[in-house]
């Protein structure tokens, strides 16, 4: 299995049947499948998790199953199978969800939630879906308030614009984020800056990793 069939499989899971869209995305696919690899989970559980209500959490479920990602235990809850663990191992080579992160006053913002991800060779995609600002405007769009893209080049996060690169000062701070991640040179990150508590904050710029991943593959 490859990426791009990863991405034909969870589109298969989140397609709208009829006029009907489904409430859940992309990301609650992703995230499904990163909380049952650790251990087994009920419906209502899961509804906490992501956030979204247990009719939507049955759907998901479903199509999930449908589709050989779970398998459900009557007593257990809900599990990965042998292909589901190798979808979520795909997904994890090439965007992992480093969290979210509430502030009172930083740098970058003032009582807000930073969502953080690592997006693996990130520079090179960036560039090959239309940019830095391409890919800001993206995380926007997906609902966050700002977004921001730092580039792993040279063993340092630079901060990319249109007319070049910028060390940034606080390395430490990221670099300490990031700790337990292996960041290589042509990683970025992707972080979407929300209102301090927004709970879908790392939703938006999942989603936003994912859509610049499924671009460059076309």
């Amino acid at each position: 299995m490859n990426i791009k069939e990863v991405f034909n499989i969870v589109d298969e899971v989140v397609l709208p049947k009829g006029n009907v869209r489904p409430g859940f995305t992309s990301y609650h696919v992703y995230l499904t499948l990163n909380e049952c690899a650790k251990t087994p989970l009920g419906r209502k559980t899961l509804s906490n998790i992501l956030g979204i209500g247990e009719g939507s959490v049955r759907t998901l479920v479903r199509r999930l199953y449908n589709v050989g990602l779970i398998a459900v235990d009557p007593v257990a809850g809900v599990l990965l199978t042998e292909k589901g663990f190798e979808v979520l191992e795909l997904l994890k080579n090439n965007v992992l969800m480093v969290g979210s992160f509430d502030f009172s006053d930083i740098e970058l913002c003032r009582d807000c939630r930073i969502s953080v991800v690592l997006l693996k060779n990130g520079v090179k995609l960036v560039e090959e879906v239309g940019g830095v600002l391409y890919v800001r405007d993206l995380i926007v769009k997906k609902g966050g308030v700002g977004g921001l893209i730092l580039y792993y080049i040279e063993g340092s996060f630079k901060l990319p614009d249109s007319y070049g690169l910028y060390e940034i000062t606080n390395q430490e701070f990221w670099k300490n984020m990031l700790s337990s991640f292996k960041v290589v040179d042509g990683d970025c990150i992707l972080a979407s800056i929300c209102r301090r508590g927004d709970m879908n904050c790392l939703m938006y710029v999942v989603e936003a990793a994912l859509d610049v991943l499924r671009g460059a593959l076309r």
